[in-house]
């Protein structure tokens, strides 16, 4: 199988909302923050919001998608469904941002999410910064992790 990685636009808001909730409620976010479960199991369209979007599709099948600004690098949304996890389409859209970024990437992590923090470790991220704000009526902790380039416009690792 594939991977598959094209532009997404605002026709693909239901899709996107469908993987979020899927994804997000299969991961460490249902258990270690139950006061957010309706937040993070929510399946409605999520909308682009000024966004650029890159779908990642295995057969023709929507997996997984990342939300981002090019002119910042920064990414608000990757998310990928529990089933394609480990196919390699995160990777592969994390590859498709830095390629349009116009300079180092950057991506806001809870610190719960020890798995999705260490997915961007191994990826060449670095813990940059955190800070502490409200999520559902309750104090969260978050990180920001950037991924530099290096002069040939690589990824830095």
């Amino acid at each position: 199988m594939s991977v598959v990685i094209r532009d997404g636009s605002g026709k693909d808001d239901a899709v996107c909302g469908r993987i979020v909730g899927a994804a997000a409620g299969s991961s460490v976010y249902a258990e270690r923050l139950p006061h957010a479960r309706a937040l993070f199991e929510d399946v409605s369209a999520l909308a682009l919001e000024g966004k650029l979007r890159l779908i990642a599709e295995i057969e023709g099948r929507p997996v997984g998608f990342a939300d981002y600004t090019a002119a910042k690098g920064h990414i608000k949304y990757l998310f990928v469904l529990p089933g394609a996890q480990g196919s390699g389409a995160g990777s592969a859209l994390l590859d498709a941002v830095q390629a349009r970024a116009d300079g180092p990437i950057s991506v806001h992590v809870l610190a719960v999410n020890d798995v999705g923090i260490l997915w961007y470790l191994r990826r060449g991220f670095k813990v940059v910064d955190g800070w502490a704000e409200p999520l559902e009526g309750m104090t969260a902790a978050w990180l920001r992790l950037t991924r530099a380039r290096d002069r040939s416009g690589q990824n830095r690792l």
